[in-house]
C-alpha cells in the first residue's frame, strides 16, 4: 500500500474546495443481516434485518456530498455492531446505539466491533474511507483497529479533533476547533482494496481517548464507509475539502519525506490543543513530507498491553513505505517503575526482553529494520529531575552504540537546559513532560530538525 501520495493530499493544505458530483450512480443497496454474519460477544449482539434491493440510487453521505460515479456507500445504520456501554456526548454512560439524527453509530465502548458488507453489485479495486465525528478528548490517534474479511488487522493514524463545547477541553494552550461533537470528517483507512460483494469490513473500538473529566474511555462517533475507486479524488477532512499535494523542495533534505512517528501524549501533542506537536511542526515546516502520527497518551514502551509501543507498532501495515522512523523515549516507563532490562548481545527478536525497557526498545529497532528497511531515531524529553528517566536516557545511548540508531538527546542538551526553571521554560512547558504548542514549535522543533537534517545526510 502507498498511503503516502493520499495522506499528503489530506494533511498538507488547509485549504481546499469541497466536490461532489449530482446525479451520478452509486451503489446504496440495503444489507441483509443474517444471525451468523452477526458479531458475537459475551454478552449479546443486536443487529437489525433489512430489505434487500437492486438498485442504484442517487444518494448523499453523511458528510453532506453527494456520491460520484462508482463510488459505494456501506451506511451505518445497516452494520452491525455489538452491545455494550460507552460513554455518550452527554459525558454520562449510556447503551451504544444508532443515532439516526447524525446518521452514525454513538457511545462505543472499548471492544467494540462495527461490521459492514459490500452490497450486491460492487466489485473492484476500491479506497476505503471511513467517516467519524470530533471525540471529547484527543489523546489517540489510533482509535480502531481494522479487519477486511478475515484478514490481517491493522490500525492507521486518525487525526481526532476535539470541538469547542467539550468537556475535556480543559488545556491552557488548547486550541479547540469550532463545532459540534457531532461535526463528522472522512478519513483514508486502506487504498487498492480488492473487494466484492459480500466481503465484510470489521472497525473496532481498540485505543480509546482517556481524561480527567471524563466518566470513562470514549471513542468518537462511527460513521459510513465509503468505497471510492482507487486513485480517484475524495474530499476529507472535517472540512471536507479536496486538498493539494506541495511538491517537495529539493534544497531541503526534510522535504518530501514519508515520517511514522510512534510515542505517547508528548509526540501527540496532548497539552497543545489536542494534536499538535513537533510531529506537525515538521509536516508543516518541510513541503512534501507526510508525518504519520501513531501515539496514545499514557502507554508504555514496556509490551504489558496491548497499547504499548510495541504493539501497536506491529499493527502498523507492513505495506507502508516510511523514510524514517521515529520513536519516543517514553516518561511513562520511568514514572511506573518500568524494569529496565539488559542491552543483549543479540541482535535475534527471539532474545530480547519486550517486558523491560531495554528489550522493548530492541524490539522496536529490530522490527522496525527489518519489517520497513529504513532508519530508526529516538528522542528523549528535556531536562527534569526524574531519576529514572536519566537512567533511560542512559541505556538508550548504550543500546545506540550497538545498533547505529540515531537519538536527539535533548535530556543532555546543555542549551536546553540552562533555560530549565525560568520564565521562558515556563512558556515553553505545560509541565516537566509536556510542552505547549509554543514549546514544541519555537523550542523542541528546531532542534529535532537539525539532528534528523544530519543524520540523514550521514546514513543515506
Amino acid at each position: 500500500m502507498k498511503r503516502k501520495a493520499f495522506i499528503m493530499a489530506m494533511v498538507m493544505c488547509m485549504m481546499g474546495s469541497a466536490v461532489g458530483t449530482t446525479g451520478m450512480t452509486v451503489y446504496a443497496e440495503e444489507n441483509t443481516a443474517e444471525s451468523e454474519e452477526s458479531v458475537e460477544t459475551e454478552e449479546s449482539t443486536e443487529s437489525e434485518e433489512g430489505t434487500e434491493t437492486e438498485a442504484s440510487v442517487e444518494t448523499s453521505t453523511e458528510a453532506g456530498d453527494t456520491l460520484a460515479e462508482g463510488q459505494v456507500l456501506l451506511p451505518a445504520s445497516e452494520a452491525v455492531f455489538t452491545e455494550g456501554e460507552g460513554v455518550g456526548p452527554d459525558n454520562e454512560k449510556e447503551p451504544t446505539s444508532y443515532d439516526e439524527e447524525v446518521g452514525m453509530i454513538r457511545a462505543a465502548a472499548q471492544g467494540t466491533e462495527i461490521v459492514y458488507t459490500v452490497p450486491e453489485g460492487a466489485e473492484g479495486t476500491y479506497d476505503m474511507y471511513l467517516t467519524v465525528s470530533k471525540v471529547l478528548a484527543a489523546f489517540s490517534s489510533q482509535p480502531f483497529t481494522f479487519t477486511i474479511n478475515d484478514g490481517e488487522t491493522f490500525s492507521v493514524p486518525v487525526d481526532l479533533q476535539v470541538p469547542a463545547d467539550s468537556p475535556a477541553s480543559y488545556t491552557e494552550d488548547g486550541e479547540y476547533d469550532e463545532g459540534t461533537l457531532t461535526d463528522s470528517g472522512r478519513f483514508l483507512i486502506k487504498q487498492s482494496l480488492e473487494l466484492k460483494a459480500g466481503d465484510t469490513i470489521k472497525v473496532t473500538c481498540a485505543f480509546g481517548c482517556k481524561a480527567p473529566t471524563l466518566k470513562g474511555m470514549v471513542f468518537p462517533y462511527v460513521g459510513d464507509v465509503l468505497l471510492a475507486p482507487a486513485g480517484s479524488e475524495v474530499p476529507t477532512g472535517y472540512d471536507n475539502t479536496v486538498k493539494t499535494v506541495p511538491e517537495a523542495d529539493p534544497s531541503d533534505p526534510l522535504a518530501g519525506l514519508n515520517i511514522i512517528w510512534l510515542g505517547s501524549s508528548v509526540t501527540y501533542g496532548a497539552q497543545a490543543g489536542g494534536h499538535y506537536s513537533m510531529v506537525d511542526a515538521i509536516q508543516d515546516n518541510h513541503p512534501g513530507t507526510v508525518c504519520e502520527k501513531y501515539a496514545i497518551s499514557a502507554t508504555t514502551l514496556v509490551n504489558e498491553k496491548e497499547d504499548s509501543y510495541v504493539g501497536r507498532m506491529k499493527l502498523i501495515s507492513k505495506d507502508e513505505t516510511p523514510d524514517l522512523f521515529v520513536v519516543q523515549l517514553s516518561t511513562n516507563d520511568a514514572t511506573t517503575g518500568k524494569p529496565m532490562g539488559e542491552v543483549t548481545d543479540s541482535t535475534d527478536p527471539a532474545d530480547f526482553d519486550d517486558t523491560t525497557i531495554a528489550g522493548a526498545i530492541e524490539t522496536i529497532i529490530s522490527y522496525v529494520k527489518e519489517t520497513f528497511g529504513c532508519q530508526v531515531v529516538f528522542y528523549t524529553g528535556t531536562y527534569a529531575e526524574k531519576e529514572n528517566y536519566e537512567e533511560m536516557v542512559d541505556l538508550l545511548l548504550r543500546i545506540q552504540e550497538k545498533w547505529g540508531i540515531g537519538v536527539v538527546d535533548m535530556f543532555h542538551n546543555e542549551d536546553m537546559t540552562a533555560i530549565y526553571g525560568t520564565d521562558l521554560y515556563n512558556e515553553y512547558m505545560h509541565d516537566e513532560v509536556h510542552p505547549f504548542r509554543k514549546g514544541y514549535v519555537e523550542w523542541w522543533t528546531p532542534v529535532i530538525e537539525e539532528y534528523l537534517t544530519e543524520f540523514l545526510g550521514e546514513n543515506k
